[in-house]
């Protein structure tokens, strides 16, 4: 199961429609609260976290699974269209495991979910 938290529903959309299609079981929050509710309800593999939403940033969804107990070990991938060396280390000491820069290679998704096992 993966979770996607996009502020970008066009987008959360169309990373919803490909997981599906290459196998993947997926669902959709739009809003780091929303995405730290289903996740606690759903407990998923893997989380894809946009970093610039509006409200909760993809940094403090990070840091709060991280404190989490019953979600501290899921695979977090960033996704943002920040790319600058700054912003993957920033991620990465957030508690992301994996950034992917937007717009989204899902080549590298997928082989991201499937290295992990995540369907």
């Amino acid at each position: 199961m993966v979770l996607i938290i996009d502020d970008n529903k066009d987008l959360a959309g169309i990373i919803y429609e490909y997981l599906n299609m290459v196998g993947y079981e997926a669902m959709v929050a739009f809003s780091g609260e929303e995405g730290i509710a289903k996740a606690k309800q759903q407990k998923p593999d893997a989380i894809l976290c946009d970093i610039g939403m509006a409200g909760m940033k993809g940094y403090e969804v990070a840091e709060y699974i991280r404190r989490d107990a019953g979600l501290k070990d899921v695979y977090l991938i960033a996704i943002s269209g920040y790319s600058g060396q700054g912003d993957v280390e920033r991620s990465l000491k957030a508690g992301f495991n994996k950034y992917l820069s937007k717009p989204i290679n899902f080549d590298y998704l997928k082989k991201a979910l499937d290295d992990l096992g995540a369907n």
